[in-house]
């Protein structure tokens, strides 16, 4: 998902005027969870980033985060002592509480040494990730072995080594550590999903850069297999070219999505982005309706946007989940591992108030399938109307938090939970589908897919 700054901070920052703050905010204020503590004085606000003993100024912009959250859904406890923060467009809250101070910690400039990245990054994920366990790791011995390997000499390139090595056991979808190092930019992911290997596979066979036979089978895949192939040269494309959709052998309708969200013009506010993706929708379902469409296929197993990072976003996924919905159902609950006392968000979806499909639908996922577009699946599946069907995505449904380490690299990781209606934890494992199919065969087969979605059409 979109790496934005989903706490108090940002929340804080969230009016028209930062000097329109109520006064009665002035003070430190610490996140339950989200590890971020903001400091507020008549609308100056700073922001810090917490783990432990670490504390790093934040260096974002606050103007610029002002419009992410309407400031009215602020609210004071009658204490004075705790806040809580609902972030209305994702019906998320989250709790606050006030310090008497600045922690001491965050008094003093973090030092850019080999030896101040280290423990800045060891201490956030100890704090702010709480998945470890999921994949076997015990960080505190990780963390033990890599400080033997720190020298205050060592290159940028020897310390992003040891950041890798750190971060490789955890074959997490959320995480990447992007760095700039001479100048170059270089990015870490630990998990590249099954598809990506067999590209990377390809690549080495063919002697050629991996990134070279990724861009190609995205390429092919999105502006080519499913224009030409799957829609004929009949199809639409909307949204920034991320959507595409027609009606396939004159009664299945086809909806593709290569991320879920970024629909809007650059820069969109979450109010316009949701009003794109109201006015995208409402398209496509008026199409739908008078082409006398039976049943509908919601392929997201082209979502590119794990590969660029531009994922999408909770509330666009809801929005889209809620046009094929009859009745309020709830869809998941959601909350930050590393809080104490915040609470529970139970996303419940309601049935728009535009043109809705209410028929069979059929949504078809792969490994490629994650973040954003993983919370529209369990979304989806909520919907009794809903099937499951293609291969497990890639279980990583979190909001990411960003962190900073002091020499300006940046780490991306989860610290919330999803849970499905049912009760059920995805997180790590993939949403398993009601009925496994094979989506792009051993070999990264865009053929394999274009036969898959013909079968589908066929069942319908």
């Amino acid at each position: 998902m979109k790496r934005i700054h989903i706490f108090l901070a940002t929340a804080l920052t969230a009016t028209p005027a930062l000097s329109d703050l109520p006064s009665e905010f002035n003070g430190v204020w610490q996140t339950d969870g989200y590890g971020t503590v903001a400091e507020v004085k008549d609308g100056d606000i700073k922001f810090y980033q917490v783990a432990g003993d670490i504390c790093i100024e934040e260096s974002g912009d606050a103007e610029a985060l002002s419009d992410l959250i309407d400031n009215s859904r602020l609210v004071m406890a009658r204490d004075g002592n705790t806040a809580t923060v609902t972030l209305p467009i994702a019906q998320h809250r989250i709790r606050a509480d006030r310090l008497d101070a600045l922690p001491v910690s965050c008094l003093a400039s973090a030092e850019n040494t080999p030896a101040a990245n280290f423990a800045a990054f060891a201490a956030f994920f100890e704090h702010n990730y709480p998945f470890h366990g999921l994949y076997g790791v015990d960080w505190q011995s990780t963390v033990a072995s890599a400080r033997k390997r720190i020298r205050t000499e060592m290159s940028d390139a020897e310390l992003f080594e040891v950041f890798k090595q750190m971060m490789a056991p955890l074959q997490d979808g959320h995480l990447d550590l992007t760095a700039r190092i001479g100048d170059e930019f270089i990015r870490f992911e630990p998990h590249p999903d099954d598809t990506f290997n067999q590209l990377s596979r390809e690549a080495k066979t063919m002697g050629i850069p991996q990134k070279e036979v990724t861009a190609a089978f995205f390429e092919s895949f999105w502006y080519d297999s499913i224009p030409k192939t799957i829609l004929g040269g009949q199809g639409r494309v909307v949204g920034n070219q991320r959507i595409q959709y027609g009606v396939l052998n004159g009664d299945t309708g086809y909806l593709a999505l290569a991320t879920v969200g970024y629909y809007g013009q650059r820069g969109a506010s979450p109010d316009e982005e949701l009003a794109a993706t109201n006015a995208i929708m409402e398209e496509i379902m008026q199409l739908f309706q008078t082409s006398g469409v039976r049943s509908v296929i919601i392929d997201l197993s082209a979502n590119v946007g794990g590969y660029n990072h531009f994922g999408g976003y909770e509330f666009v996924a809801r929005a889209i989940a809620e046009r094929f919905a009859s009745k309020p159902v709830q869809a998941y609950e959601k909350y930050a591992a590393d809080a104490r006392n915040s609470p529970r968000t139970k996303v419940t979806l309601t049935p728009s108030d535009g043109t809705r499909f209410e028929g069979p639908v059929q949504v078809l996922t792969s490994s490629i399938t994650v973040r954003a577009a993983e919370v529209l699946v369990l979304s989806l599946r909520a919907l009794p109307n809903v099937r499951h069907v293609g291969k497990a995505t890639r279980g990583a449904p979190s909001d990411i938090v960003g962190r900073t380490l002091p020499n300006g690299w940046y780490l991306s990781l989860a610290n919330e939970v999803h849970v499905d209606n049912d009760g059920r934890f995805w997180e790590g494992r993939g949403i398993q589908p009601d009925t496994e199919m094979n989506v792009f065969g051993d070999v990264a087969s865009i053929q394999t897919h274009v036969n898959l979605i013909e079968e589908l059409a066929e069942r319908n």
